[in-house]
């Protein structure tokens, strides 16, 4: 039969039961389609079945690519177990099967350069032959070019670059092999010869650039044949959309996702193991905690010897009072300049106003700036400020050449670049220093004690994952062991508690062993891989394991089995060993020691610790990380460490930390709210919070693991549904209350209907014969009146106290007005208003949580929208001012109101809202509809600049703990 016609596949047969998940997956995706097949789903979650039934639906020759060896392996025990003969899986290139399984690499372009600019130097060269230029003389004079113009060289490389990427599905098959090797050429020419039409993509998240032009390749070598290909691909994440061309690679080969398995839901099917995200926070040793002192001395010196002279206090005077304010009084062009000032670039303004109030704290200037912008000036303010002074009044002034000098040395010892073109972040010590401390090795000791002394002490198989082997840059510290798994393993190996676990060091030039240990592990190596493994001679605490011939995935695989049978409790590696593709069902502890925060690289190690271990059917995984802090009394600032925590817990899902049951994401699932505040108060440098206060609240808040599996309800009933929610705090000095538009009319209308009424029963009495002065009769139906506009100012009174009993209803007023303006200008789909919720929290009333089902995409619209509308007020376009209570005009009634609220509210109007006048007109009018009585005032002239002032100095209303975080279930 001709192989590109035939079903090989079509007699293969699983005989098992298919999870809920991977059913939905199969009945939900046609076979036969021309499109993509794009599915994402957590590591355990069962993609290599699910991937190769959907290759055999498809009735097809099939190739696998996998990323790793390790991987590819599991592939293959996968596909022996389906076929019907195990000649019919292949992982050898020379031979193709019904279904061959190969990494990568084996497809991989070879260079040490991009292959996109390989692509683009050819496509220039064709261009200049298309223009009557021989190719060799083509050839000279773009060489000649990259010599002696290199910039105009790159710019011609760069800009090729880009359409190339952008349209790297529609090359040709031809243009693309000018850049793979022959030999990856030829097997693909061999595969597709074979009748090779469906391409499975494992952990597909990697066709970001060289990979992504391989399979563009192999996919056009197959259409030449008049084929459409079918391309399944299949990742735990999805790549980050940082890099825009390397993430349109990747969409334009597969598309949109056709169905995504959340990891809690396989938790709640019994698949994957419950699990917990910790944190630990340590502080830096002694010896970089004087490194780190020394560049807050260095920032007290800038302060002193750049920023306090006459030059940079006339510049901080010009940043504040911008020219043209004239036709005012003194005293107000001052504060229209300021106004002006913040109205242009509020972040320069405000740091500039921080350095004046520092280095001359008695400027009438600084008395001018509302007291809520003026907290604490940090270290980027001071950098910023440093630079943009230096290059508006130094670079200019050749007698400043000392100074500019002295400026540029001290921004380097920070990490900036200060030159001509302006200034550019590098690597910053500081930073360095915290991401790959030696406290954090510590801090792995004290996480493993803290798991030792638990409930299920006995049960703990660890893993602790670094970056590096040895990291290169020890910081200047002399005498300091380089970061990374050896130095981490040292101290662990020498620990009288962590000792207890057995540790091994396993890389791959390394196997380490504590001394004691070396014998029984080496045995036990030896009868597993089925050759001699010699201790190395040494002195000291640790040894060395030789083998050799063993290949780094036979080793990983022994060590993980001799983990099984805990032998070994504790493995210490780094993340390229230990990441993607090992599998160790038995290790239910991960303490993550890398600087890894993206969503794939995240993603890929907590996965380590999720697969089920049959020997505890009860496991419950906890996955640590570890951040390091510089401590409150110390002025100098870096959030690299609190970035990249809160980057790493975006991505992941987890059991709320504050004890709700609720599977959230975002920083909520590994702290509690008081421990973020504390940990923001540390970042603020308030010394009434240490980082022992920190630890102190996570180990007041710690759960034993069988609460934590209790609190998944594993098993039970669930709603697969995400929703995103933005956490508000009430604000006593301006709740958010309903107002009515008409209240004042409304009063009126009482007024008048009671004093008809009124005036109706005397017209009534009189007829009856009942005697009454004309003077009285007016009286009594004026009478009427007031005692019917009062009744009806103190409804909206009593309204107005229920409102402040019961505020979420008025949040979530606020949100439906977001949602009908955006629905109503085009901006998403038709909402179901039902899926917008507002409540208080059951643990801290004062918080109130929105929450924004529907569409995803719409969700993240929406909430965004509301988060901006209170938010803190930046430089919006239009200033929504809505009244304190929209009582009657009474007097009494609006002191007793102005108790309630004082003064008037004044809200952001969101961005995508504010492009466009209508939209804002639109968005009030809903305001007004649900809520009540608002203004809409757009932000120019110097009225404007005075409400931007006011609304700058009200409350925040966001919580500073977690204000967005999404929802799931």
């Amino acid at each position: 039969m001709d192989p590109a016609t035939a079903s090989p596949l079509s007699t293969w047969h699983f005989s098992g039961a298919l999870r809920t998940y991977q059913a939905e997956v199969l009945d939900r995706l046609e076979p036969g389609g021309d499109d993509p097949l794009h599915i994402v789903a957590p590591p355990g979650s069962g993609k290599t079945l699910l991937g190769l039934l959907l290759a055999a639906r498809e009735g097809h020759r099939a190739l696998v690519l996998a990323p790793t060896v390790t991987i590819r392996q599991q592939w293959l025990r996968t596909a022996t177990e389906l076929a019907p003969e195990a000649t019919a899986v292949s992982d050898d290139p020379d031979r193709i099967a019904d279904l061959t399984v190969l990494t990568y690499q084996l497809l991989s372009v070879t260079g040490d350069g991009s292959p996109f600019d390989d692509l683009a130097l050819a496509v220039w060269t064709d261009e200049l032959v298309a223009s009557g230029r021989t190719e060799a003389d083509a050839a000279t004079w773009l060489a000649e070019l990259a010599v002696d113009n290199a910039g105009r060289y790159r710019s011609g490389i760069r800009s090729r670059t880009r359409r190339l990427r952008s349209r790297l599905t529609r090359q040709r098959p031809a243009e693309l092999a000018r850049v793979l090797h022959p030999n990856a050429v030829a097997l693909i020419d061999r595969l597709v010869a074979a009748g090779v039409r469906t391409v499975v993509l494992d952990e597909c998240h990697h066709l970001l650039d060289h990979w992504a032009i391989v399979v563009a390749y192999l996919a056009g070598r197959i259409r030449e044949r008049g084929i459409e290909p079918t391309l399944i691909g299949l990742t735990a994440t999805l790549p980050s959309p940082d890099d825009e061309t390397e993430f349109e690679n990747y969409s334009n080969l597969l598309g949109e996702v056709d169905y995504e398995v959340p990891t809690p839901a396989v938790v709640k099917e019994g698949h994957l193991a419950p699990y917990r995200d910790h944190v630990l926070f340590a502080e830096p040793t002694p010896a970089e905690a004087t490194f780190i002192r020394r560049h807050e001395s260095l920032l007290h010196d800038l302060i002193r010897q750049v920023l306090s002279t006459p030059d940079a206090l006339a510049y901080l005077e010009q940043q504040l009072q911008p020219d043209d304010a004239s036709g005012e009084e003194e005293g107000d062009a001052a504060l229209a300049r300021l106004d002006r000032a913040f109205s242009t670039d509020f972040a320069l303004t405000r740091s500039c106003a921080l350095v004046l109030r520092e280095v001359a704290p008695q400027h009438p200037l600084v008395a001018a700036i509302p007291p809520v912008l003026l907290d604490r000036y940090t270290t980027d303010d001071l950098l910023t400020v440093l630079s943009r002074f230096a290059h508006a009044r130094l670079l200019s002034d050749p007698s400043a050449v000392r100074q500019w000098e002295y400026v540029r040395r001290s921004l380097a010892d920070f990490g900036y670049a200060l030159t001509d073109r302006g200034i550019r972040r590098g690597r910053n010590p500081v930073e360095t220093t915290l991401a790959f401390s030696a406290a954090k090795d510590h801090a792995a000791v004290e996480i493993l004690r803290r798991e030792l002394t638990g409930d299920d002490g006995d049960r703990i198989r660890a893993v602790v994952v670094t970056d590096f082997v040895e990291h290169g840059n020890n910081r200047g510290l002399a005498g300091d062991a380089p970061a990374g798994a050896l130095r981490t393993f040292e101290l662990l190996a020498v620990d009288a508690v962590t000792a207890r676990l057995r540790p091994v060091l396993l890389t791959s030039q390394h196997v380490r062993v504590r001394a004691e240990d070396a014998a029984d592990i080496s045995r036990g190596l030896s009868d597993l891989l089925g050759e001699a493994v010699r201790v190395a001679d040494g002195v000291g605490p640790v040894r060395d394991l030789q083998l050799r011939g063993a290949g780094s995935g036979r080793v990983v695989g022994a060590v993980s089995e001799l983990i099984r049978r805990g032998d070994v409790r504790l493995l210490v590696g780094t993340r390229g060993l230990l990441g993607e593709g090992w599998d160790c069902p038995s290790v239910n502890t991960l303490v993550d020691l890398t600087t890894v925060a993206t969503s794939s690289g995240t993603q890929q190690l907590r996965g380590r610790t999720l697969r089920l271990d049959p020997a505890w059917p009860e496991k419950v995984a906890h996955n640590w990380s570890v951040v390091c802090l510089i401590p409150s009394d110390v002025d100098l600032d870096d959030g690299s460490e609190s970035a990249r925590l809160r980057r790493r817990h975006s991505h992941l899902w987890g059991l709320s930390a504050d004890g709700e049951g609720r599977i959230v994401s975002g920083l909520g699932h590994a702290l509690a709210a008081p421990v973020v505040e504390a940990w923001e108060r540390v970042l603020d440098k308030d010394p009434s919070t240490t980082i022992g206060d920190i630890d102190s609240l996570l180990r007041d808040q710690w759960r034993p693991r069988a609460r934590t599996r209790a609190e998944w309800r594993i098993g039970e009933p669930y709603t697969p549904r995400e929703r995103e929610t933005i956490s508000i705090r009430r604000t006593p000095r301006a709740p958010l209350l309903r107002a009515r538009q008409t209240a004042t009319a409304a009063a009126v209308g009482a007024a008048v209907a009671g004093t008809a009424t009124v005036g109706a029963l005397v017209a009534v009495l009189a007829v009856s014969g009942v005697s009454l002065s004309p003077l009285l009769g007016v009286a009594l139906a004026l009478g009427g009146g007031v005692v019917a506009a009062t009744a009806s100012g103190l409804r909206m009174l009593l309204r107005t106290l229920r409102d402040r009993a019961r505020p979420a209803e008025v949040y979530r007023s606020a949100a439906i007005a977001v949602v009908r303006t955006l629905r109503e200008a085009g901006r998403i789909a038709p909402v179901d208003e039902s899926a917008i919720t507002a409540r208080p929290d059951e643990a801290d009333p004062t918080r109130i949580r929105i929450e924004i089902g529907g569409r995803a995409q719409d969700a993240v619209l929406v909430a965004d929208a509301v988060e901006e509308l209170f938010a803190p007020v930046r430089t919006p376009r239009f200033l929504l001012r809505i009244d304190a209570a929209g009582l009657p005009r009474l007097r009494a009634l609006e002191r007793l109101a102005d108790r309630l609220s004082p003064g008037r509210t004044l809200l952001a109007v969101p961005r995508m809202i504010a492009r466009r006048r209508g939209d804002a007109e639109l968005f009030r009018a809903h305001w007004q509809s649900q809520i009540g009585s608002c203004a809409l005032h757009e932000l120019t002239g110097v009225e404007g600049l005075a409400l931007l002032r006011l609304a700058r100095s009200a409350d925040d209303r966001l919580d500073a703990a977690e204000p967005r975080a999404r929802v799931w279930g």
